[in-house]
């Protein structure tokens, strides 16, 4: 993402590739002259493989509302058996499907993003993971999968869930918000206030709601928001796909909550303005580039996935050196816990982790990996016909 830094954090936290068409998921030209006919904020959504299901809406105030009520809808008239309903467009924009995205990997032998590292004493499963999906996007390779059943310690970058709801809202508006008298009005150049107020809008999001608020934290809001009304949702990311089949495992962290809020909120004004200008610049772009990045994760293609996210990440110092502390910084803390569970543990009573961290931290050479096989460590790519006991 030419840095929408907030892109990336949410997938690298991820990264990107050309768009398609409506593909094969395209409606009849009867359905779609007829949902161009439609006026206002408009979406349309599906029950996938299931013929004569589309719900439509239009005439919204915006296009959040537009999205979350065409899914509603759709899943009001879903029978309990049938797949989840899903988006295929939004106002005039197609929308890619899961099963499109899924389609693009090849169907021969491909690696994954999962490594097996094994010690004397522990064995590691190294997944990259998605933060944010939908659930056309599942089941996820079955690797994966047999991974995380194999594993009797689950590892996410930070357990969110052990902060109180409260508390977390507390500390992240704490991170959240400008300094005492500032407004975002007068932090940010005119046009650049009225650019921010107009994306905020298209959601229905009132600039005077949240102008306390730093430019990186709108920033990473104007994501969020565009992706949900994509379809896209935290919930059905890797991460709480697998929290929620915990059950008696243990659950450890690689970074604090502080940490995260800190790289995210307390990056200088200017570095903020900077990010916040390219995601407006990139906003009608995100969803060929979510579906892209998604694409090149199943597909398991480094090579790919880091042209992508090279040409995403900004040609400014400052936006190089926040891809910098994003990945490469972070990548030295990460790689030393885990090198902590291989040491781990002893011969009578091995530990086997599955360790889930944004897919960019895995690959290049400061990536994970890289770290780990340089400080001696042997490790194994899994593919798509591993099979793991």
């Amino acid at each position: 993402m030419r840095s929408t830094a907030a892109i990336g954090l949410l997938l690298v936290w991820l990264t990107s590739l050309p768009a398609t068409g409506a593909g094969s998921g395209a409606e009849p030209l009867s359905e779609a002259l007829a949902y161009e006919r439609l006026s206002g904020s408009k979406a349309l959504a599906v029950i996938p493989g299931v013929p004569d299901s589309d719900t439509s809406t239009h005439g919204q105030a915006n296009d959040l509302m537009a999205a979350v009520t065409a899914l509603r809808t759709c899943e009001a008239s879903r029978a309990p058996e049938q797949p989840a309903c899903e988006l295929r467009r939004l106002n005039d924009e197609q929308i890619t499907s899961g099963k499109e995205i899924r389609a693009r990997a090849p169907a021969d032998e491909h690696p994954l993003y999962l490594w097996q590292i094994e010690s004397p004493r522990s064995t590691v499963f190294l997944a990259g993971s998605v933060h944010i999906l939908k659930p056309s996007l599942y089941p996820l390779p079955a690797a994966f999968d047999a991974a995380f059943e194999a594993s009797d310690t689950l590892v996410v970058e930070v357990n969110v869930g052990a902060v109180d709801p409260a508390e977390l809202q507390m500390k992240t508006v704490s991170y959240a918000t400008l300094q005492d008298g500032e407004r975002i009005q007068t932090v940010l150049p005119e046009p650049l206030a009225d650019e921010l107020a107009t994306s905020l809008g298209r959601y229905g999001v009132p600039l005077a709601q949240v102008e306390t608020l730093k430019p990186a934290f709108l920033m990473n809001q104007i994501v969020l928001l565009r992706l949900t009304s994509l379809g896209y949702q935290g919930e059905h990311g890797v991460e709480q796909h697998y929290l929620r089949q915990l059950g008696n495992r243990r659950l450890l962290e690689l970074e604090t909550l502080d940490e995260q809020l800190s790289l995210l909120f307390d990056q200088p004004m200017e570095l903020q303005q900077q990010l916040l200008i390219d995601t407006l610049d990139q906003e009608a772009e995100i969803e060929p580039l979510i579906a892209g990045m998604i694409s090149a994760w199943f597909s398991g293609d480094d090579v790919l996935f880091m042209e992508m996210f090279e040409a995403q990440s900004g040609d400014s110092e400052l936006t190089r050196k926040f891809t910098e502390q994003l990945l490469d910084q972070r990548n030295l803390g990460m790689a030393d816990k885990i090198q902590g569970y291989l040491s781990a543990g002893d011969q009578d009573a091995r530990r086997t982790y599955f360790v889930l961290v944004g897919a960019a931290h895995l690959i290049g050479d400061k990536g994970i990996i890289a770290l780990l096989e340089k400080r001696g460590m042997e490790t194994e790519r899994l593919t798509s016909r591993t099979t793991i006991h």
